[in-house]
């Protein structure tokens, strides 16, 4: 059964002849009278009883109307509604995004896309770059945004904005504006988790300078941010995180800041999505605004 004979029958059934209905849906009196054979074939049924002047409908032919005339209307509904479907720009994005952007350019990019698209829900989720880049394989997550570039066939990577990691401190510990790595490297460290791209990105310029991570004073892996900060306000360590996320969106935590001199802190974030997933209306048109702020070529 297919839309073409479900189509032919209700219009045979409402005209009750079929050369009327033929030229009510633009095909020939044959055709339509092949259709509806070819269905009374499938369905092993008598669906009219044929006379010299008119159709009348069976007792299974009238059981089939109803059905009939559900399927047409779910396909046309259907076709109505795909065919807005990109020009309707509501539902909700889903956006995951690493510690970083979340606490820094997101908030405000989700403001703009509220205030362009009010119909458009948020939902949104705090996570390690790592665990953003499996969900969006893993087709879990629509958009990602992160703090490093992840190698992978499925991943597509558009940079966003610049960044730098910095060391973070509190007053007491007296740390200069610019140093060594050597000079910070035997003060108790507080660092993100494993999984957080700051703490890879930090690590990897370690290792690339010949020093070990595993030769920092790690005392403390934790993975909330403001936590992390208030422990360093407290002076129960230093860190090191975001300069962007430091002096943008944590300025009232009052911590000095330092650059590491030695080590090759740059990176970029990113917003990340699955080369072989279709995006939503509400997605395409979140990245498109993206294309606008930072100059994305996409």
């Amino acid at each position: 059964m297919d839309f073409k004979q479900v189509e032919a029958f209700v219009s045979v059934a409402k005209h009750k002849s079929f050369s009327r209905a033929a030229d009510h849906i633009f095909i020939s009196q044959p055709t339509i009278s092949s259709h509806i054979s070819a269905l009374e074939k499938e369905l092993k049924v008598q669906l009219f009883d044929r006379t010299s002047k008119v159709v009348h409908l069976t007792p299974a032919g009238e059981s089939l109307l109803d059905y009939a005339m559900d399927m047409i209307n779910l396909r046309n509904n259907a076709i109505t509604n795909l065919s807005s479907f990109n020009n309707n720009i509501r539902g909700t994005l889903n956006l995951s995004a690493s510690t970083t952007p979340f606490n820094s350019i997101v908030p405000k990019l989700l403001h703009n896309f509220h205030d362009k698209f009010p119909e458009v829900k948020f939902s949104l989720k705090e996570q390690g770059s790592g665990n953003i880049i499996k969900d969006i394989i893993n087709l879990n997550c629509e958009i990602g945004i992160v703090g490093t570039n992840f190698k992978n066939d499925k991943i597509m990577s558009h940079k966003l904005i610049d960044d730098e990691l910095v060391v973070v401190h509190n007053g007491d510990f007296n740390i200069p504006e610019q140093v060594k790595v050597q000079d910070i490297i035997n003060y108790d460290f507080l660092m993100r988790e494993k999984n957080s791209a700051t703490r890879r990105t930090f690590e990897s310029a370690l290792i690339n300078s010949d020093l070990k991570s595993n030769k920092l004073n790690i005392i403390c892996e934790i993975d909330n941010i403001n936590a992390l900060l208030q422990l360093v306000k407290e002076g129960l360590g230093i860190t090191v995180v975001s300069k962007q996320l430091i002096l943008n969106s944590f300025t009232n935590y009052e911590l000095k800041v330092s650059n590491i001199i030695d080590l090759d802190l740059k990176r970029c974030l990113y917003l990340v999505i699955n080369k072989n997933r279709t995006l939503t209306p509400v997605a395409k048109t979140f990245i498109s605004m993206c294309v606008d702020e930072f100059g994305l070529e996409i």
